[in-house]
């Protein structure tokens, strides 16, 4: 009976280390592939004219962000390997995903995987906020002027509101954006039929806006084929009337393209204030705080114009509110949607806010 146990344990150890190495290996081969993404994407510059750099810069944030993210989250679980020395729960998940070949299966490096990477640091710093709030007086003390002192302990929320985190007696309801100076985060990413159908006063330029991110599908259904060029907001495609129009009515309802962007379509769970976390390095640098509702005002000042690029309509001179296809995703169809982003930085000096340095 003690020999049948140990043999097990000895099993254990062994699949759990094989499962470990191979998943080393896939994460060390993607972090290649990625740093050989920028590369190309830095060396095509220096064949763009002015007005595709813009687009290019933005396209190798996207996988500086994804690489950041994905290291930050890689040593993150190293150091919770550490601690747990191997517990008895790891071995028991472990041999769950090793087949009966012994075969180790891992999705690393699937852009489902990155994905889910990604999304654990936003929640690690939504938990973050919540813990500065909940904890620290100091804090509390330096957004009393915008959040006030009613509101109790804060819990990071769950589904796929755009509240991310709330206090207990609902008084507080903050969106949370992880940030560094002068790079976009996300505000919203849907296909053009859905973002279409939460401001439908736009609805006629549902075709400009499909012609602009929606490359084809391949046959297998889950990539998009771009032998077939995505038509950018020129007067190549379009008449100077159509252009004219698109941007009048988008101004025109431009508050309600904001409402969608930055409340979703919860009405329930809609944020009030924007939590702005800034990163230097890896290292939190300050927490800014935001009402939403005088972002919005803000941005409500400045005109929809088409970037020099021709492929990003951008709110005001300084792109601070911007709207694209999104791109990456290793090709696959998600890379069709619409993407909505913001930079944070940007706003700090246009919008009252509040900051504590950390």
């Amino acid at each position: 009976m003690h020999s049948t146990t140990k043999s097990r344990t000895s099993i254990s150890y062994k699949t759990l280390y094989l499962y470990e190495k191979s998943r080393a290996d896939k994460l060390t081969l993607y972090i290649d592939e990625l740093q050989l993404e920028i590369q190309s994407l830095k060396s095509s510059q220096v064949s763009h004219n002015h007005d595709g750099l813009k687009e290019d810069e933005n396209e190798i944030s996207n996988v500086l962000e994804k690489l950041e993210d994905l290291s930050l989250s890689t040593k993150a679980e190293e150091k919770d390997q550490h601690d747990n020395n191997y517990n008895k729960s790891s071995i028991s998940t472990s041999d769950k995903e090793i087949d009966n070949a012994g075969v180790v299966e891992s999705n690393i490096p699937d852009i489902s995987y990155t994905n889910s990477l990604t999304a654990k640091n936003g929640y690690k710093e939504e938990e973050n906020v919540c813990k500065d709030l909940n904890d620290v007086v100091d804090i509390r003390k330096t957004f009393l002027p915008i959040l006030g002192d009613e509101y109790d302990y804060c819990d990071r929320l769950g589904g796929s509101s755009k509240c991310d985190i709330q206090s207990n007696n609902k008084i507080l309801k903050g969106q949370v954006k992880k940030y560094k100076k002068g790079q976009f985060q996300q505000l919203d990413r849907h296909n053009v039929d859905t973002f279409i159908t939460s401001v439908p006063e736009i609805s006629s330029l549902s075709y400009i806006l499909k012609n602009l991110c929606e490359y084809p599908l391949l046959p297998d259904g889950q990539y998009v084929d771009k032998s077939v060029p995505i038509k950018k907001l020129n007067s190549s495609n379009y008449s100077e009337d159509i252009l004219i129009n698109m941007l009048h009515l988008m101004n025109e309802h431009k508050r309600n393209i904001l409402h969608y962007a930055f409340y979703g379509t919860n009405n329930k769970n809609r944020p009030d204030y924007l939590f702005g976390v800034e990163y230097v390095g890896n290292v939190r640098h300050k927490i800014v705080v935001f009402e939403i509702a005088e972002i919005i005002k803000y941005l409500e000042t400045l005109e929809f114009k088409v970037s020099k690029g021709e492929t990003v309509l951008v709110l005001g001179e300084e792109s601070v509110f911007s709207m694209q296809r999104k791109g990456g995703d290793g090709g696959r169809k998600g890379s069709n949607q619409l993407q909505i982003k913001i930079i944070v930085s940007k706003l700090e000096d246009k919008v009252k806010c509040i900051k504590h340095v950390l």
